[in-house]
């Protein structure tokens, strides 16, 4: 009689990755305030002493969460940034991660609307301090060649620049529900956002570039 080969089950989650994930997913939902840290720990399946343990309580809890999700971004950031040679490749590089980071990660959307909400206090006190040195080194190095070469408009400040890429990158997720009601467009749909992504790119440069 032949040998049934045994299904391998997945190995389980260690706990604080299960908190960490139940927590955001949770905070997502209801924010800082409407979580429980009995809601958290009947969403990870695990014991509440756990949360103490790893975490301390609910409001570090919240801070890792924070973290974890901002430091996300980043990676995606910086990945956008190690391929570009000049400021059309990294506005359109970032412009598309943003759009692809936002999509795959609207929890992160809904807990970055909840902070601001919250006047950002949870990502103040949070350990890891929230930083886009690399992304405006990147942009003030990249703008600085252009000025010279007489492409780019001299007064561009590449903090404002980064404001405008976030900013409009950021509404077809934030506002995605509202604005899809009210223009009678899907803004989640593949073929809307990747029109959205070649119209903020293209946006974006003609109002950089000096024509």
């Amino acid at each position: 009689m032949p040998r049934i080969a045994k299904t391998k089950l997945p190995e389980p989650l260690p706990v604080r990755t299960r908190l960490l994930q139940a927590a955001t997913r949770l905070f997502a939902q209801t924010g800082y305030r409407g979580t429980t840290v009995d809601e958290i720990v009947a969403e990870a399946k695990v014991n509440k002493r756990m949360v103490y343990h790893y975490f301390g309580d609910k409001e570090r809890l919240y801070h890792a969460v924070l973290t974890e999700a901002y430091r996300g971004l980043e990676t995606v950031e910086v990945e956008a940034l190690s391929h570009t040679q000049n400021i059309d490749e990294l506005t359109g590089a970032m412009v598309r991660s943003y759009f692809d980071f936002l999509s795959a990660h609207p929890e992160f959307v809904r807990l970055l609307l909840f902070e601001n909400l919250n006047d950002g206090r949870g990502l103040a006190k949070a350990d890891s301090k929230l930083s886009k040195d690399p992304a405006l080194t990147a942009l003030n190095r990249l703008l600085r060649v252009g000025i010279a070469a007489k492409r780019i408009r001299p007064d561009m400040d590449a903090r404002h620049l980064l404001i405008s890429i976030i900013g409009l990158c950021l509404i077809y997720s934030s506002n995605r529900y509202t604005l899809s009601q009210a223009l009678r467009m899907d803004l989640g749909s593949p073929r809307v956002r990747a029109k959205g992504i070649e119209h903020v790119t293209r946006l974006l440069l003609d109002g950089i570039k000096i024509r």
